[in-house]
């Protein structure tokens, strides 16, 4: 996630506090009861900072965003760790090959990241009007109720996130909630479409959750609503965004510290590969310790063996892994003076080298049944084979083998 980690003790218990950026790009649902500072004073109240700053003129839409002078130095005033994408409220709905939705979307984010390659754009799902769109009613009839533009905007903001890597905060899905739960809470204003100061602070709340991808049931800011209802709101946006990050995209950034190939080097010896661009820290219990993307463990003697890697990509998200390694004194694999690289580079095939010709492969599935065997005759060899988790040895011409694992993508 893009928030630092400031040392930080909450009467509260909270161990930590955090902080973000946040820039807003919309138009009136998002200046209406100024959304950008009441998502800053709910942070406040639950020990987190949010930095946050908006352009935000009445009616526009992402295509005049894109081009927007405004707009452009707000993104190259800093760099942001989140850039909020709010489309005008009923183009949002429709159609992309009706709109310009899409390809705005994605020109706004290709100008994000080429100020800052891990700001992090967030796509802003609205709502539906609360009777309907009569304006476009006759000529798309799913507008003509709330619930058929709902249903189209949570389809449309998902799609944005997905073909552009991104995260989508669902304020439309909360929304929707709160209208079926508790109907007696007005979250529009008087003409029916723009937020009242409940859907306002509702959507904040949504806001706080998917950048933090945290609760905020424990907010004390209740903005300008009574504390009953800011209570309900604050449950029901924690629920919805919290119950299924990845059908909002929030796994979009997650990073794997799982090592993608080992190979075994003799009987005590043993290479994993991970490859990312980012910084590691592998580690055994016995003290050995690497920061290469590879790592090879040589042992002294047989045992269990605790192994960690830890991997940090280059916008700071982190990963764990930790597994047991097993060494057996007496295994008889001899040593050839040479090490195999098995991986895999591209979809659906594995990639040998340091061949010197006359090997086989030979591939193994979970279960150790021999899914495939192919003679190798040059130095670098390329076998097409389905996604998956494969055992694979290597036998060349004297008799000595090597072996490993390897993830197929």
């Amino acid at each position: 996630m893009r928030y630092k980690l400031i040392p930080f003790l909450l009467l509260t218990g909270s161990l930590h506090a955090q902080q973000t950026s946040v820039l807003f790009i919309g138009n009136s649902y998002t200046y209406a009861n100024d959304l950008p500072n009441t998502l800053r004073q709910l942070a406040l109240s639950l020990g987190d900072t949010v930095t946050v700053a908006s352009s935000t003129p009445g009616g526009y839409q992402f295509v005049q965003h894109a081009n927007y002078a405004p707009t452009l130095t707000a993104i190259a005033s800093q760099p942001w760790d989140h850039v909020v994408l709010q489309e005008q409220s009923q183009l949002g709905a429709l159609p992309f090959p009706v709109t310009t939705t899409q390809a705005s979307a994605a020109q706004l984010v290709d100008t994000i990241r080429a100020h800052e390659a891990c700001s992090m754009p967030v796509f802003y799902m609205t709502w539906g009007r609360q009777n309907g769109d009569d304006l476009n009613c006759p000529d798309f009839p799913f507008m003509c109720t709330y619930q058929g533009m709902q249903d189209a905007l949570i389809a449309n903001y998902t799609a944005l996130a997905e073909e552009n890597d991104a995260f989508v905060a669902p304020v439309g899905a909360a929304w929707s909630q709160v209208r079926a739960l508790h109907p007696l809470i007005e979250l529009y204003s008087g003409d029916g479409s723009h937020p009242s100061p409940a859907g306002t602070y509702l959507a904040a709340c949504v806001f706080y959750c998917t950048l933090f991808e945290e609760s905020c049931v424990n907010a004390t800011f209740n903005g300008f609503i009574d504390a009953a209802t800011a209570a309900i709101l604050r449950g029901i946006a924690s629920e919805v965004v919290l119950d299924d990050l990845t059908a909002w995209n929030l796994d979009v950034d997650d990073v794997d510290a799982s090592y993608t190939s080992s190979t075994n080097n003799g009987w005590n010896a043993i290479t994993y590969t991970h490859g990312g661009a980012g910084t590691h820290l592998w580690t055994s219990s016995d003290g050995q310790s690497y920061t290469t993307p590879d790592a090879t463990f040589v042992f002294s003697a047989g045992g269990s063996y605790t192994i960690s890697h830890t991997y940090t990509d280059p916008c700071g998200n982190s990963d764990t892994e930790t597994w047991v390694r097993e060494i057996v004194v007496g295994v008889e694999e001899l040593e050839h003076g040479m090490w195999y690289r098995v991986y895999s580079g591209v979809p659906g095939q594995l990639e040998v080298r340091g061949l010197r010709g006359g090997e086989v492969l030979t591939l193994f599935d979970a279960q150790g049944r021999s899914v495939l065997q192919k003679q190798l005759s040059r130095s670098a060899e390329r076998v097409v084979c389905l996604p998956g988790m494969y055992f694979w040895r290597v036998n060349d011409e004297r008799g000595n083998f090597t072996s490993g694992s390897v993830v197929v993508r």
